[in-house]
């Protein structure tokens, strides 16, 4: 009887993503309009910089931009678990939008996260089938922090395109999604060179590293034996707010489809079940 009721609570929780009050005409889901408006709005700033502003601004404004960009990296995440158009083609114009301030080109985290990472991150080496995000070494000892985001950094490309062989379609789209991408930083490049590298290339680049050094507390030292001990989880609201709900780590894990914006309902279902020594409620 317990657990009929609480299949019927998580199936009351998972409803609500079908609740019209939520979805838009353009996007899928309203919770988007703030992402999508920060991303639009960084965007234009740095085009302007690179349009108009001197080198010395530039290289003043590598760093801020980078930071601006940590925003951007979990809104691109969630962008790849459920994609924020309605509509293909400008989803994927979106993609790229999202690629060139956050160093994570299109479909590389469908690639490497939705169908690596996922389904993996439960087996770290010695397993043969280790989570593309390893935080172990090939003896299964734990790497620091600094080794696993130089680890990661070298390997994901390698990682994607090994699991894109394997999903030739996925893989299609992540080798079509190159052109406008290197066409784009092409023309930027061949026009400003200088101003390209400094205000995309080098801040998406430190947003990347950041986002990879962020990703080791999600997972490094918990136990890989369970869903709801395998995940660290930050329940702090502000931090939630500025990544959308990325803490909410375990019940992103056990229901990766679900819109960023439902994790909290689903969150409180299985809060009774998650280790207490993995949820922290600290910002950092």
């Amino acid at each position: 009887m317990q657990a009929t009721s609480q299949r019927e609570n998580l199936d009351a929780g998972f409803r609500i993503g079908a609740d019209p009050a939520l979805r838009g005409k353009v996007l899928k889901y309203k919770a988007d309009r703030g992402p999508v408006a920060y991303v639009l709005m960084v965007f234009v700033l740095r085009l302007a910089l690179w349009a108009v502003a001197s080198p010395i601004l530039c290289v003043i404004g590598v760093l801020p931009l980078a930071v601006l960009g940590m925003f951007i990296a979990p809104i691109n995440h969630h962008h790849q678990h459920v994609n924020s158009f309605r509509s293909s083609w400008m989803n994927r114009i979106y993609d790229i939008v999202l690629a060139v301030q956050s160093g994570v080109a299109p479909y590389t985290w469908v690639l490497h996260h939705n169908l690596g990472h996922h389904l993996n991150y439960l087996n770290q080496r010695p397993h043969e089938c280790a989570d593309e995000s390893r935080w172990t070494r090939r003896d299964g000892s734990q790497m620091g922090r600094l080794e696993y985001s130089v680890d990661l950094l070298i390997h994901h490309q390698f990682d994607a395109v090994r699991i894109g062989l394997q999903h030739p379609k996925f893989f299609r789209s992540f080798l079509l999604m190159k052109l406008p991408l290197w066409t784009l930083l092409g023309a930027g490049l061949w026009l400003r060179p200088l101003e390209t590298f400094l205000v995309f290339l080098l801040p998406s680049f430190l947003t990347l590293f950041h986002t990879i050094w962020a990703t080791y507390e999600h997972h490094a030292g918990c136990s890989p034996d369970n869903h709801f001990e395998a995940s660290r989880n930050r329940d702090n609201r502000i931090y939630n707010l500025l990544t959308g709900n990325l803490g909410l780590h375990t019940a992103h894990h056990k229901r990766p489809g679900l819109h960023w914006s439902l994790l909290p309902a689903f969150h409180r279902e299985i809060r009774d079940q998650i280790p207490e020594q993995q949820i922290l409620k600290t910002f950092w």
